[in-house]
């Protein structure tokens, strides 16, 4: 399987006038639900699909409480997760105060051995609409026979 993407255009809007640039960007498939990796884990192994669904709860429920407790946490072959905060800039230190400080993101950095093994991905380019557009024959419609 490879992993799509698409040529998506970048316009420069400090100089209008440049020729548009284009970067590829990656189309995703579809949603994969745990539900669905949950059934793919029963079919490789011993356990029940309840029992996956509980490590699966277990893992998330603890995961969470680590998180919000201020650990960071490391899952050996999928990676690390880790808290940040936000505030506004002030002009010292002592100025900072819980009050102004607030959540904003779980950060997500994946384990060296799941990087490694993207090395040997191949990737697909899929039409986009304008290129899709072009492709298309123009002319006349073919008459659909009953």
């Amino acid at each position: 399987m490879a992993i799509e993407f698409k040529a998506t255009k970048v316009n420069n809007n400090m100089k209008p006038e440049e020729t548009p640039r284009y970067y590829a960007k990656a189309v995703t498939k579809g949603t994969v639900t745990m539900n669905r990796i949950i059934e793919e884990m029963c079919e490789e192994c011993t356990l029940s699909k309840a029992d996956v669904v509980a490590v699966v709860a277990g893992l998330s429920k603890h995961l969470m409480k680590n998180l919000k407790d201020g650990y960071t946490v490391k899952i050996d072959s999928l990676g690390t997760f880790s808290t940040s905060v936000k505030s506004q800039t002030v002009s010292s230190a002592e100025e900072v105060r819980p009050k102004d400080v607030s959540f904003n993101k779980i950060n997500y950095l994946p384990e060296v051995g799941m990087l490694e093994s993207f090395r040997d991905v191949s990737f697909q380019k899929v039409a986009t609409r304008e290129e899709a557009k072009i492709s298309k024959p123009r002319g006349r419609k073919p008459i659909r026979r009953k």
